[in-house]
């Protein structure tokens, strides 16, 4: 196979490995809810992770699932409801440690909290296969824009970050707004990914853990083609440690608190 050469702008990264919450502090309270958002801050994440989806009268909302049957006290499907009907629900008590309700979070209220974090990185990931299609793209593209944060000065000093396991959902946000970085999702199954990925101008790579303790030296060879890496989802310290040893920029975690302890740890030593 021959990777396609292509000239990348330097990827977004950081100093060692940083934490960002994986739909918040996710572990020890609900999924994607400011309280999960706000704990996870206070827990010293560097970055937050974000799942977008498209209401039925297109509002940007935090869920990951199409359904909420997982998540809340009635199942529906996110794309056909409208966001009075998603925000009538409880999403808070059905978690097993948190136990109390919590409100539907939309993309616009993350983005009014984090304007009191500004060194705080976002991590938009856009949902595919949805009905909406590309419209979820444009609708981030629009909320970003609503808040100045789709023009960064530099790739290196934007604070959000588009990513979607999805190559054509990247090449299309990439068309809506170039100066945004992009991240490439991963499974471990679909390493043929970065290829196309690479010639779109992805400037990270986002494999999962399993891809990484299976092919370490993606990080590197990623390394050499100028883009970072953005690692999900890192619960086990052993593996927190893999990725600060292997290079990797930025580090997805239920458990930023944990996390932070880890990386912030001695190094070791062979």
């Amino acid at each position: 196979m021959t990777v396609p050469a292509t000239t990348h702008l330097r990827s977004t990264v950081s100093t060692g490995s940083g934490v960002v919450a994986h739909r918040g502090a996710s572990a020890e309270f609900p999924e994607l809810t400011l309280v999960a958002y706000e704990k996870a801050l206070e827990q010293g994440a560097e970055a937050l992770e974000v799942d977008v989806r498209l209401t039925s009268d297109g509002v940007p909302v935090l869920l990951h699932d199409p359904r909420t049957a997982r998540v809340a006290d009635r199942d529906v499907w996110v794309h056909s409801s409208t966001l009075d009907e998603l925000s009538a629900l409880d999403l808070g008590t059905w978690h097993p440690v948190h136990r109390r309700p919590e409100p539907l979070l939309t993309l616009r209220s993350l983005l009014v909290m984090a304007e009191a974090y500004p060194h705080v990185k976002l991590f938009l990931e856009t949902k595919h296969p949805v009905p909406t299609g590309g419209r979820v793209e444009v609708a981030l593209r629009d909320e970003l824009r609503y808040f100045g944060l789709d023009r960064p000065a530099s790739h290196a000093e934007s604070r959000a970050l588009m990513m979607s396991f999805s190559v054509m959902a990247v090449r299309r946000f990439r068309q809506l707004a170039p100066q945004v970085p992009t991240v490439q999702l991963r499974e471990r199954g679909n390493v043929l990914k970065s290829w196309p990925a690479e010639g779109f101008g992805a400037q990270l790579m986002g494999p999962s853990i399993g891809a990484l303790r299976a092919r370490p030296w993606l990080v590197e060879y990623w390394r050499s083609r100028g883009m970072g890496t953005y690692c999900w989802t890192v619960d086990d310290p052993a593996d927190m440690l893999l990725c600060r040893d292997l290079g990797v920029e930025w580090v997805a975690t239920n458990v930023p608190s944990r996390a932070r302890g880890v990386l912030d740890g001695p190094t070791r030593h062979s």
